[in-house]
């Protein structure tokens, strides 16, 4: 399981490692990978041998981060077959940032396994425990692909 992410101000970091405490409870082994620093074919490695991917970017000039979009466009390409995924992130001003990954899921041909999360500004602790359920119901959903 692959959770792949970056982050401006650490709110989609805190996001992320919140989704991989979810999926760890119900038993699913994961790697983090921030885009900002980890090398595209390590992820992409990752992202073969893994059932579902979540990935999570904040919104930046109503898109997502420029470290995100070459990821999304590999997936695009490579045309992955029975993989689910899932999307996350937090925003400022406008919030278009789950939007935006789901769309490019699915052009990539991975499933939407559940609706995208994403908070405004910094995650509150209650924010924090609904990602935790957020990669909760999706360890729960991984279990339902075939």
């Amino acid at each position: 399981m692959a959770i792949i992410y970056d982050t401006m101000w650490k709110a989609t970091e805190k996001m992320a490692q919140a989704i991989g405490e979810g999926l760890e409870q119900e038993g699913v082994k994961y790697k983090l990978f921030n885009m900002a620093v980890c090398d595209r074919n390590d992820v992409l490695t990752e992202v073969f041998k893994s059932k579902g991917i979540i990935i999570g970017s904040p919104t930046l000039n109503n898109g997502l981060l420029p470290s995100i979009k070459p990821i999304l466009e590999d997936l695009k390409g490579l045309r992955f077959k029975n993989k689910v995924g899932a999307a996350f992130g937090s925003y400022g001003w406008s919030g278009e940032n789950v939007k935006l990954i789901e769309e490019n899921l699915e052009k990539s041909r991975i499933k939407i396994l559940q609706e995208g999360i994403k908070f405004k500004w910094q995650p509150t602790k209650d924010e924090l425990e609904k990602c935790v359920d957020f990669g909760r119901s999706f360890a729960k959903g991984l279990s339902g692909c075939q």
